[in-house]
């Protein structure tokens, strides 16, 4: 008997983790939910969540979120995504979506070793100092494993664009 209730227990507690968000507001019909509020709060403060804040720095959240919308709402109104100016904006910030999207995708392909951390830290122990006192390496090896993985993502960047240039036809005009 008592498995059945810590089963419905963990059921509730799991309905409880997966509700669907609240909402926060609405505008002309339109939802604003907790969704939103994170989302919003992951853009403003990399880490807060819309639940850590208290109730004044809410509300204020949420006002931004209704005026936002607002101001969504009188633009689509105004016609201005059909505009030559807008497309053509828009156009370069898709492309330039997509190239970053795609660093970030052969950034994620790269993985540096313990190994290499720990050989970088030992031929470089010279500078793994703060003040007169050597870092320990455990200290310093995430950053150390980061500077690698940048390294490695420059090489491979310079490998891929010297393979693009050899088969393309590139003309210099300077």
């Amino acid at each position: 008997m008592k498995l059945s209730h810590l089963l419905a227990s963990l059921t509730l507690a799991s309905s409880c983790l997966f509700a669907a968000p609240a909402t926060l507001a609405t505008v002309n019909g339109k939802a604003i939910t907790t969704n939103d509020a994170n989302a919003f709060m992951a853009k403003a403060i990399p880490g807060m969540s819309f639940e850590k804040l208290d109730p004044k720095m809410k509300r204020q959240v949420v006002d931004q979120l209704v005026n936002q919308t607002l101001i969504k709402n009188q633009v689509m109104k105004s016609g201005m995504q059909n505009t030559p100016q807008f497309k053509a904006q828009y156009a370069a910030i898709k492309d330039d979506l997509a190239v970053d999207m795609w660093m970030k995708q052969q950034m994620n392909k790269i993985s540096v070793t313990e190994a290499e951390t720990k050989a970088f830290y030992d031929a470089n122990g010279d500078k793994m100092k703060q003040g007169d006192k050597k870092l320990p390496y455990e200290q310093v090896k995430k950053e150390i494993a980061q500077f690698l993985k940048v390294e490695k993502f420059k090489s491979q960047m310079n490998k891929t664009t010297d393979s693009l240039r050899a088969a393309a036809k590139v003309e210099v005009k300077l």
